[in-house]
């Protein structure tokens, strides 16, 4: 029955049957999706003027912007203008940013959209205002199509990545789901698509894809080729797309004949498969966790769609297997991994990786979608499991969620004292009304005195304070004692860059991006609708927007801490020792990027502090090696300084009533351990 399940969702509905397709010749030569024409489950014809919808409940499933076979009403489009306008204007984070960087002005452009409502077409509207805001470049401010789209996706049955040098890469299929033609298979080379060169058609597409530098947006367009999410992004424009393609040599060159390929374009939803929360958590803590959240939400959802077809299993919480690595035509060969189970298994996954010189500890963090109360948890039974050789952090493509889980993260890798990000709300009087507000006060209580402050000062942003605290980036310590390296990539955003940012400017260890930079999403992201239901009734009410459209927007803008102090994320991303996947790291298990990583972490000082705590006795047992000294604490006041010997083992007391006991390994002057551990009373 599952498996019935499974194949019917990874299969789904052919987008020609969602929707029929008439071309719109723009006036402006810019991309217009199409005027619907609606066939099968999406209803009856289209009107092409600004009349009356028909009933919403007839058109099934598939509603919204880019695929409703309805219009909106002069007055509905009026009112989804002044929302998007007042929002960008009032708290949109980003907008001195995105105007110096970009030249553009959204809020201008919006005005301008006001005096066209009756000339344009549905699709046009639609499409002029989703352009205003991805113009912004920014992956967390969307416009959204309604809550019935939130988990569809539309889908070619395989995957494109890239290897090579930037300025010429090299584009190789890596996935292929069942069906198509066997001569279409991973390690081909793409050459064309709809007959257009591979790359002019990437960087064609990237022009309608987020992103601030040309790498991240090259990444993002590439990632988009095949997945795209419904809810914040016109369906295709084509119903299908013939590939051309060649096979390839062991160092990529394309050998053989041309070949091509027709592939329909199809509509699949992860979201019956596994039950997601697209719009935040419910229960205890939830405003909270709804509004500290960074991630971006077109990238989370495709990142279900992927897993759906290529990964069933990490969806419907089966445990991975330790496949054997697939041998690359160039005789490389990744490490043979044997798989630690997890819980999270389409959030985590934890390998052991074979070494000459002892296993090194693998750990991919695909999201931090999972509530920390859930998250950390498991990262802390994890660790124990993890070889304490040397661990790879990969959080490659991982689009965010929830901030409070990525900096909480941190602590467990270092002994080091977490400094978390900062965070900043423009100066407006939207944005001090809305602190003002009663019940906002523990939310935006800490921002309030700033926003005030900034009408006699002249200030542009708030004070930047952090949203995870620092006791909260502190309250666990260091969990796993071995080096530690962190591998990213242009696509990785939003709190993926925060976990980024606080590795670097903590000094937990190196930092490998593939890319100039990680995908800089600096900003806190809220919901349209969450900021209209708390601003009814005052100055800066927002309209009820029509038709389930919505939006989400970077809300607090984030800036580092450290060494890096003030320096913004967005638009920049966090910098590290550049790598360029090779044609093996995409097809044979990524073995030139662990080798890499490995090296890194052989140059790492090595120490270990191993720490048992008594059921008997008020007393802790400790092994340590690489450490010359240990200081005691007892719930904070010191205990004692102890000098260490090589390989011998110490029993440390301590008093009654102790709470906690925290122990620091030093090599040297160098903190290189630190372990929390609850005491026995």
């Amino acid at each position: 029955m599952v498996g019935d399940r499974l194949a019917a969702a990874q299969r789904g509905i052919a987008l020609a049957e969602v929707i029929e397709s008439a071309p719109i010749a723009p006036a402006s030569g810019k991309r217009v999706a199409r005027a619907a024409k609606a066939v099968g489950r999406v209803g009856a014809p289209a009107p092409t003027r600004a009349g009356r919808a028909p009933s919403r409940g007839a058109a099934g499933a598939f509603t919204g912007p880019f695929l409703s076979p309805s219009s909106l009403t002069r007055a509905e489009r009026l009112k989804l203008v002044d929302g998007v306008e007042r929002v960008i204007e009032g708290v949109f984070a980003h907008l001195p940013l995105k105007r110096a960087r970009y030249g553009v002005d959204p809020v201008q452009r919006l005005r301008i959209l006001r005096t066209q409502v009756d000339q344009l077409s549905s699709d046009e509207f639609h499409i002029e205002l989703a352009d205003v805001v991805t113009r912004l470049r920014d992956a967390h401010t969307r416009y959204a199509g309604p809550a019935s789209l939130s988990t569809k996706v539309a889908a070619l049955p395989f995957l494109v990545e890239m290897f090579g040098p930037a300025a010429s890469p090299t584009y190789v299929v890596t996935r292929v789901a069942a069906g198509l033609d066997a001569a279409f298979k991973p390690g081909v080379v793409l050459e064309f698509w709809n007959g257009v060169p591979i790359d002019k058609a990437v960087r064609r597409h990237a022009d309608e894809e987020v992103g601030g530098r040309t790498d991240s947006q090259r990444a993002w367009s590439v990632q988009s080729l095949t997945l795209r999410s419904l809810q914040y992004g016109p369906p295709p424009d084509e119903y299908w797309v013939v590939v051309g393609y060649r096979s390839s040599a062991a160092d990529g060159a394309p050998t053989g004949s041309p070949r091509e390929i027709k592939i329909p374009w199809r509509v699949v939803d992860p979201g019956e498969i596994d039950e997601m929360l697209p719009s935040g958590p419910t229960g205890r803590a939830a405003t909270r966790l709804r509004h500290t959240r960074a991630v971006d939400p077109a990238a989370a959802i495709a990142r279900r769609a992927k897993m759906l077809l290529f990964a069933p299993g990490a969806l419907t919480g089966e445990q991975a297997s330790a496949q054997p690595t697939p041998k690359s035509s160039s005789g490389r060969k990744a490490p043979t991994a044997k798989v630690i189970a997890t819980e999270l298994t389409g959030t985590l996954k934890a390998t052991s990786l074979a070494q000459p010189d002892g296993a090194i500890a693998y750990l991919r963090i695909y999201g931090f979608d999972v509530p920390p109360e859930d998250f950390i948890p498991e990262l802390q039974r994890l660790i124990p499991l993890l070889p304490d050789n040397g661990l790879i952090i990969d959080v490659r493509g991982n689009p965010g969620g929830y901030i409070l889980a990525a900096e909480s993260a941190l602590q467990l890798f270092t002994p080091k004292p977490i400094q978390p990000t900062r965070f900043s709300i423009l100066c407006t009087a939207f944005t001090r009304t809305l602190a003002a507000l009663p019940g906002m006060e523990g939310e935006l209580g800490p921002w309030k005195e700033s926003l005030e402050a900034a009408v006699r000062n002249g200030e542009l942003y708030s004070q930047p304070l952090p949203i995870t605290s620092f006791a909260e980036c502190n309250a666990i310590g260091q969990q796993y004692g071995g080096p530690v390296v962190l591998v990213a990539d242009s696509t990785t955003y939003s709190s993926g860059d925060l976990f980024s940012a606080g590795f670097v400017d903590n000094g937990i260890g190196p930092f490998v991006c593939v890319g100039e930079a990680t995908g800089a999403g600096g900003a806190n992201v809220w919901d349209y609708e969450d900021l209209r239901l708390l601003m009814a009734g005052t100055d800066f009410e927002l309209p009820t927007l029509p038709d389930g459209i919505g939006m989400s927007f970077a809300f607090r803008r984030a800036t580092r801490a450290g060494p890096s102090e003030g320096l913004p994320i967005e638009d920049v991303g966090i910098s590290g020792t550049p790598y360029a996947m090779t044609r093996d790291d995409l097809l044979a298990g990524n073995p030139d990027l662990l080798a890499h990583c490995f090296e890194l972490l052989k140059r790492q000082r090595r120490s270990s502090l191993i720490v048992e705590a008594s059921k008997t006795a008020r007393e802790i047992t400790v092994r340590h090696a690489g450490l010359t000294r240990l200081d005691v604490l007892f719930d904070g006041h010191p205990g004692s300084s102890l000098a260490l010997r090589a390989r011998a083992p110490v029993v440390v007391p301590y008093p009654a009533g102790t709470k906690v006991v925290e122990l620091f390994g030093f090599g040297g002057e160098e903190l290189l351990q630190k372990r929390r551990v609850e005491a026995r009373r």
